[in-house]
């Protein structure tokens, strides 16, 4: 009795601690400043999407694999691993020299290679360890719960992060409050550069931390780990073992085509909408707004995430994951729109639709897959759902990058490199909407082909 009494402890431990570890791990204190952090270290528009299309294409790689090795190896395992990665991502960073340098780009793209493989290793273990601990207290009807506890834990976390960050990166608002603590404290630019990166640093250590304490479900309940009806895999090497799983998942997951819809929509609403966010600081800049605001639009973005939160669990509960799909492809297309006008000022009304969209696209594919998914295949069929969204901003990123150069074809000799980088920028964004409707209409094409009318996907939820 006490033995199983400890492990009920342990269990509700690893609850909180997942809820800790989405708190630290997604509170990054440069992602107000994001765009504009990468080009002030020195990077050009250019690389900053060959960037992006690195990282997302590193997740592409990394991703089901590491799902794989989370369902065989143990979940814990890898939620270290990804703790581990993200404090040498922002190491890096910090110690860069800034400005144009032969080693800059190399580390960025370290960086940017760390980060990829961090959110792989995270993605879908950490989901997979907290849903077994809530299964095996046997409140597995409690996930979208704790879902919308975790995000609106979260979003609060994200507010205070947004508007710290973006004051740390005002030049002016950190040395006006040095100088009030002591007339002889400045900081040089170079300095105040790095310091979102450093606070991020820190924060890295205690999602470290946090992951170190999670109570390995994985090794103390193999029962549970043997219960599934799936054959087990022989005893070799564990590389091999998962690429037995991604085939079982991969098997699994095509045969059922209620998972493979919620896995393409997310790709089409998510890689579009984040492909923006990614750049929202600079369109900020470029609709005027000043650098000080872009951390308060961040905390005002990171409190609509609570709001987003309980509608997309009023809309799962309420309406057929089809008609979620078209509401929210409604809402983004009329984001993009209004962002593509980019209006002084008011043009930041319209971003915020997209960053909706990812929160409210997050809760439903994790709510209607780990519904489906059996506990053996879990980690591995949600690194599909991260894999799958990375592929679609990799792509996303790659033909931006190749919209950009062509964009500044022709305008070199007409425009200095400030006025042709904001030329580029702006004529950009009218492509965002078209792409996401040639997208939404694949959608559209693929239910009618791959469903039937009386599929999970068009049924309202009793």
């Amino acid at each position: 009795m006490a033995h199983t009494d400890m492990n009920e402890r342990r269990l509700e431990r690893n609850l909180q601690r997942f809820v800790i570890f989405r708190l630290f791990y997604s509170a990054r204190f440069y992602y107000p400043v994001l765009t504009i952090l990468f080009l002030d270290y020195g990077l050009s528009l250019e690389q900053f999407g060959i960037l992006n299309l690195v990282w997302a294409l590193t997740i592409v790689c990394a991703e089901v694999p590491s799902g794989a090795l989370a369902d065989i190896m143990g979940r814990k395992r890898l939620v270290v691993f990804a703790a581990m990665l993200m404090c040498v991502e922002m190491a890096l960073l910090v110690f860069v020299p800034i400005g144009s340098s032969a080693i800059l780009f190399p580390v960025f793209l370290a960086n940017r290679i760390c980060s990829g493989l961090s959110e792989a290793a995270a993605s879908g273990a950490d989901e997979a360890l907290a849903y077994d601990s809530l299964k095996a207290l046997g409140r597995e009807g409690e996930w979208a719960k704790l879902l919308e506890k975790t995000t609106r834990i979260v979003s609060l976390g994200f507010f205070v992060t947004m508007i710290a960050g973006a004051l740390a990166y005002d030049s002016a608002f950190v040395n006006k409050l040095l100088s009030f603590l002591n007339e002889t404290w400045q900081l040089e630019q170079t300095t105040i550069i790095r310091l979102p990166i450093v606070l991020t640093l820190f924060t890295s250590l205690v999602v470290l931390g946090t992951a170190l304490g999670f109570y390995d479900i994985d090794k103390h309940n193999p029962v549970e780990r043997s219960a599934s009806s799936l054959p087990t895999p022989q005893r070799t090497s564990a590389v091999s073992e998962s690429f037995a799983q991604i085939i079982r998942a991969g098997r699994w997951t095509v045969t059922h085509r209620f998972v493979l819809f919620v896995i393409l929509a997310a790709l089409a609403l998510d890689s579009v909408a984040r492909q923006f966010v990614v750049l929202a600081s600079e369109y900020y800049r470029n609709i005027e707004l000043p650098i000080s605001w872009f951390g308060f639009i961040g905390a005002g973005m990171s409190l609509l995430g609570i709001l987003n939160a309980r509608l997309a669990r009023y809309m799962v509960s309420r309406l057929s994951p089809f008609h979620n799909f078209l509401c929210l492809s409604g809402l983004l297309l009329f984001s993009l729109s209004g962002v593509m006008l980019a209006i002084p000022y008011y043009g930041v009304l319209f971003a915020v639709g997209a960053f909706a969209i990812l929160g409210i696209v997050q809760f439903q594919a994790s709510y209607y897959l780990n519904k489906e998914v059996d506990s053996k295949l879990r980690a591995t069929v949600l690194s599909f759902k991260g894999l799958a969204l990375n592929l679609g901003l990799g792509v996303a990123s790659l033909l931006y990058t190749v919209l950009v150069g062509v964009v500044k074809t022709g305008q070199e000799s007409v425009l200095n490199s400030d006025e042709l980088q904001r030329y580029a920028f702006l004529e950009s964004l009218k492509a965002f909407p078209v792409y996401y409707l040639f997208l939404c209409l694949g959608i559209f094409l693929l239910a009618k082909v791959i469903l039937k009318s009386n599929s999970k996907l068009f049924l309202r939820p009793i």
